[in-house]
């Protein structure tokens, strides 16, 4: 049966990609790869990060992460290997209250018969202060009746006219809106080297590992994919504007931008 290490290492020479390629894309040291390919599982402090490396690992290049951990413990089971087993939690037993119940229900009827005459209290002397009160009285208005104009046109005034003539409007010409975009652009600028494939419109139209500080362009009449396998040394620009990181260092992140938006 061949093992977890043999299947990443044919496939990282298939890609031409180098055990340093790999460390700088995923963050993962050499030493621990090396180990990994060679099946030398003692290296790897803990078998919590060693799972964890074989999945990043195995997305990285694109294989079936959880096919790679089956293997790997169908592995551990031929060499004699056993998982560590967790130990069971001891049940807690709530604790029984030791209070009467009848001394309780007796406590309580009295506290309930008290609060019930304090409210009918309350309500008796808060009706006899409001029907004690006189109503309100309206104030009085005073209405102004108007006063007649008496002044008479001079000799040799001309009256204005009642309605003057109404000056047409001048009409605002329109703003032109801007035409919106019919392509998907999406730029990515990389601060390290990170494993990056793209396709356009269902077409892989690049892949490779672009260098520090390298900045590359895509556009697409319908929808970009894009795969990383170092997110966070990544930076986006969609269709102008700012993205930025789509996740942290050697996290391996796949996304979809179109004309309305990014999906998964």
């Amino acid at each position: 049966m061949q093992t977890v290490g043999e299947i990443l290492r044919a496939e990282r020479l298939k890609k031409s990609l180098s055990i340093k390629d790999v460390e700088s894309a995923i963050s993962i040291r050499a030493l621990y790869l090396n180990a990994i390919e060679e099946g030398n599982y003692s290296v790897v402090p803990g078998e919590v990060y060693l799972k964890g490396f074989i999945r990043n690992y195995a997305t990285f290049l694109g294989l079936d992460s959880h096919g790679l951990m089956e293997l790997y413990r169908q592995n551990k089971e031929q060499s004699g290997e056993n998982e560590p087993v967790e130990p069971l939690q001891q049940e807690v037993k709530p604790v029984k209250s030791t209070q009467s119940k009848e001394g309780g229900s007796g406590w309580l009827k009295w506290l309930t018969a008290g609060v019930f005459v304090a409210l009918l209290a309350g309500g008796f002397i808060w009706w006899s202060s409001e029907s004690q009160q006189p109503a309100p009285v309206p104030p009085k208005v005073t209405q102004k009746q108007p006063q007649q104009p008496t002044a008479t046109p001079q000799q040799g005034t001309q009256t204005p006219p009642a309605n003057p003539p109404v000056q047409p409007a001048t009409p605002t010409p329109a703003t032109p809106t801007a035409p919106t975009t019919n392509k998907v652009v999406v730029t990515a600028k990389f601060s390290a080297p990170s494993w990056t494939q793209v396709s356009a419109d269902g077409k892989v139209i690049y892949e490779g590992t672009p260098k520090n500080g390298e900045s590359l362009t895509w556009e697409a009449t319908e929808k970009i994919s894009v795969k990383f396998g170092n997110a966070g040394v990544v930076d986006l620009v969609y269709n102008g504007k700012p993205v930025g990181k789509l996740g942290g260092n050697g996290d391996v992140v796949v996304k979809t931008f179109t004309l309305t938006g990014i999906i998964q």
